[in-house]
């Protein structure tokens, strides 16, 4: 209507009514699109709100099961110590056999760790990484989440030692079986807990398993090994641990903002 209206009065020269027709115009025309940017932010704040709150849960997710593992890496170490103590200088866990045939067992035992990163994964694929604001943020949580990617570190998270498959496969079955039933447990999720059961066998048993176990050529090479990634693995979650608290702290600061 007012295009129509703007031009008759260009054509009578009725300047200063085309000017108030003009400036009503762009002034609809502004005002149409401010509306449009006001919902389209309210609409990215939405969606940047239910990315943050979603982030946040998993970052608190992350820190308990990083703290589970903590927990569980150190068990298997001081197994795995009192497993080398044995093979290095014959020294019996406790005085007893069957104590380090378990020490030796349970220094195989894993835990598995994988971060909460579908979000992160989901705003990365989609292209929506920008509704995080703070470019800086932005950046660290992208550092973060490369702990579950394939680098360096985050395969410092994901074990397959060589000494697990030998220490199994040089355990007889009944023992094996024995263990799974009396001295591990399996808790909620992913958690586990190495138990100090009773022994199954006899002495002479467990001192013949033991003799077996230091004959083996490669054994106590690869138990160092894994020992000494375990250490290094302890030292990548302890700092990922630390980065999970301060993240959750600016993730819930920039939800709340």
């Amino acid at each position: 209507m007012s295009g129509p209206k703007l031009i008759a009065r260009l054509r009578e020269h009725d300047w200063l009514s085309a000017v108030i027709e003009l400036v009503i115009v762009v002034a609809g025309i502004l005002l149409a699109l401010q509306v449009n940017n006001w919902n389209q932010d309210r609409i990215d704040r939405s969606h940047a709100d239910g990315y943050y709150r979603r982030i946040h849960a998993e970052l608190l997710a992350d820190r308990q099961g990083m703290d589970d593992a903590f927990t569980f890496w150190g068990a298997v170490s001081v197994y795995a110590d009192a497993a080398m103590a044995h093979s290095e200088r014959g020294e019996l866990r406790d005085g007893s056999a069957w104590k380090t045939v378990l020490a030796y067992y349970q220094a195989g035992q894993l835990m598995p760790f994988e971060l909460e990163d579908t979000t992160f994964r989901e705003m990365r694929d989609g292209g929506y990484l920008g509704l995080i604001v703070d470019e800086r943020l932005r950046k660290r949580l992208a550092d973060y989440y490369r702990l579950s990617g394939s680098g360096i570190r985050s395969g410092l998270l994901h074990h397959d030692p060589v000494y697990r498959m030998q220490i199994r496969g040089l355990t007889p079955w009944h023992v094996q079986q024995y263990v799974w039933d009396h001295c591990f447990k399996q808790l909620e999720g992913a958690r586990q807990e190495l138990i100090d059961c009773p022994s199954p066998i006899g002495d002479a048993e467990a001192s013949t398993l033991l003799g077996a176990y230091r004959q083996s050529d490669t054994l106590l090479q690869n138990l160092r090994i894994w020992q000494s990634t375990l250490k290094v693995s302890t030292l990548v979650i302890d700092y990922a641990r630390k980065d999970a608290d301060r993240l959750a702290a600016e993730v819930d600061a920039a939800w709340h903002r």
